[in-house]
């Protein structure tokens, strides 16, 4: 997942401009050069308040928000500097930011409860969306495994055979899920990271194996491809294989998987 810094207590420092007044767009362009490489548009940056700084001529302090960040962060600024970060009062040993917390700590609330609904939204959006590819141009990707409650939801299972939080789910709680669905429907997909180099061929085993499997047989199939002794995916079939390694390259690069296990239902809301 793609996570930035903002809770850093090392300051640091961007030359910039005129960063005054009005002049807020310019701001958040250079706030999202400091904090993001420019990864987030401006229009994703919310600043909550400005105030002159006590003290310090021609010095400035904010507070805001970024988008994908639930946790504020803290700027001061003139028209030549911009620095990240906490500062100390060295007279008084409290932040400088104390005060102006503290004077809008009504307006961050707000700002962060606002900021997690957004992202709760956005999240079920893409969520949504993932749900539609795996029901169309990446069906041949999913294993569906029946489950038991006809009255429940279709749940979605993206899992990584190298990854020890998936493995984890599998073996404590996936029997359960299933227990409680209509249907799952399981992913085996791979992170390129190091470490997971045979997910792609244990992902693409599994595939393989739970065309011919009985339902009942899906789970343990699962177990197996996850099992780093069991060398059973060397027996792949490697030219079908690559043609499902491709389309799970196609499908992690729509940027809608951010990490696994990811668990949703059909209505793309998150399950836990």
């Amino acid at each position: 997942m793609k996570r930035y810094g903002f809770l850093a207590i090392i300051s640091c420092i961007l030359l910039s401009s005129a960063l005054f007044g009005a002049d807020n767009d310019k701001l958040k362009k250079d706030i999202s050069t400091l904090l993001t490489h420019k990864r987030v548009d401006i229009k994703d940056i919310n600043i909550i308040a400005t105030d002159k700084l006590p003290d310090i001529k021609d010095l400035h302090m904010a507070i805001g928000t970024i988008k994908d960040s639930t946790k504020p962060f803290l700027i001061l600024y003139n028209k030549s500097i911009l620095i990240f970060g906490n500062m100390i009062d060295r007279k008084s040993g409290k932040s400088v930011f104390e005060e102006f917390i503290a004077k809008n700590r009504k307006k961050i609330k707000t700002a962060l409860k606002e900021q997690k609904k957004r992202k709760k939204e956005t999240e079920k959006a893409n969520n949504k969306k993932l749900v539609s590819l795996l029901n169309g141009k990446y069906k041949d990707l999913v294993v569906s495994v029946k489950g038991g409650n006809p009255k429940g939801k279709t749940v979605y299972l993206i899992t990584d055979p190298n990854c020890p939080f998936c493995k984890d789910y599998e073996e404590q709680r996936l029997a359960k899920t299933v227990k409680n669905s209509k249907e799952v429907k399981i992913v085996p997909i791979y992170l390129n990271i190091q470490g997971h180099e045979t997910s792609p061929m244990r992902s693409s085993w599994f595939i393989q194996q739970a065309k011919n499997a009985k339902n009942g047989d899906i789970l343990p199939l699962l177990h197996k491809a996850s099992d780093e002794k069991d060398m059973s995916f060397k027996k792949v079939d490697k030219k079908e294989a690559q043609k499902l390694i491709k389309k799970m390259e196609q499908l992690m690069m729509s940027g809608l998987i951010e990490g696994t296990p990811t668990v949703i239902d059909e209505d793309g809301n998150s399950v836990r």
